[in-house]
Protein backbone atom coordinates (compact mmCIF):
# COMPACT_ATOMS: atom_id res chain seq x y z
CA UNK A 1 0.00 0.00 0.00
CA UNK A 2 1.40 3.40 -0.93
CA UNK A 3 1.23 6.48 1.25
CA UNK A 4 -1.74 7.76 -0.76
CA UNK A 5 -3.70 4.51 -1.04
CA UNK A 6 -6.28 3.45 1.49
CA UNK A 7 -7.86 0.14 2.36
CA UNK A 8 -11.46 -0.53 1.29
CA UNK A 9 -13.20 -1.27 4.64
CA UNK A 10 -15.48 -3.88 3.05
CA UNK A 11 -13.15 -6.03 0.93
CA UNK A 12 -9.72 -4.88 2.16
CA UNK A 13 -8.49 -4.02 -1.33
CA UNK A 14 -5.99 -1.16 -1.67
CA UNK A 15 -7.71 1.87 -3.22
CA UNK A 16 -6.27 5.02 -4.74
CA UNK A 17 -8.44 7.92 -3.49
CA UNK A 18 -8.17 9.50 -6.95
CA UNK A 19 -10.01 6.57 -8.55
CA UNK A 20 -11.93 5.01 -5.65
CA UNK A 21 -15.59 5.53 -4.75
CA UNK A 22 -15.77 8.00 -1.83
CA UNK A 23 -18.37 7.77 0.93
CA UNK A 24 -18.56 10.18 3.86
CA UNK A 25 -19.81 8.83 7.18
CA UNK A 26 -19.72 10.64 10.53
CA UNK A 27 -17.25 13.22 9.23
CA UNK A 28 -14.79 10.66 7.88
CA UNK A 29 -14.20 9.90 4.20
CA UNK A 30 -13.87 6.24 3.22
CA UNK A 31 -12.80 4.99 -0.21
CA UNK A 32 -14.04 1.85 -1.96
CA UNK A 33 -12.78 -0.15 -4.91
CA UNK A 34 -16.21 -0.17 -6.57
CA UNK A 35 -19.82 0.93 -6.12
CA UNK A 36 -20.87 -2.49 -4.78
CA UNK A 37 -18.52 -2.19 -1.79
CA UNK A 38 -19.67 1.40 -1.20
CA UNK A 39 -23.31 0.25 -1.24
CA UNK A 40 -22.55 -2.57 1.19
CA UNK A 41 -20.93 -0.04 3.53
CA UNK A 42 -23.88 2.37 3.25
CA UNK A 43 -26.29 -0.43 4.22
CA UNK A 44 -24.55 -0.96 7.60
CA UNK A 45 -21.58 1.39 8.12
CA UNK A 46 -20.98 0.45 11.75
CA UNK A 47 -20.24 -3.11 10.70
CA UNK A 48 -17.45 -1.99 8.36
CA UNK A 49 -15.76 0.92 10.12
CA UNK A 50 -12.24 -0.12 11.11
CA UNK A 51 -12.07 -0.55 14.88
CA UNK A 52 -9.18 1.93 15.16
CA UNK A 53 -11.44 4.63 13.66
CA UNK A 54 -14.60 3.83 15.59
CA UNK A 55 -15.60 6.76 17.72
CA UNK A 56 -13.41 9.25 15.84
CA UNK A 57 -15.03 12.10 14.01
Amino acid sequence: MTATSQSDPVCGMHVDPKTGVPVEHDGHLYYFCEAACADTFRDDPDRWIPRDLAGEA
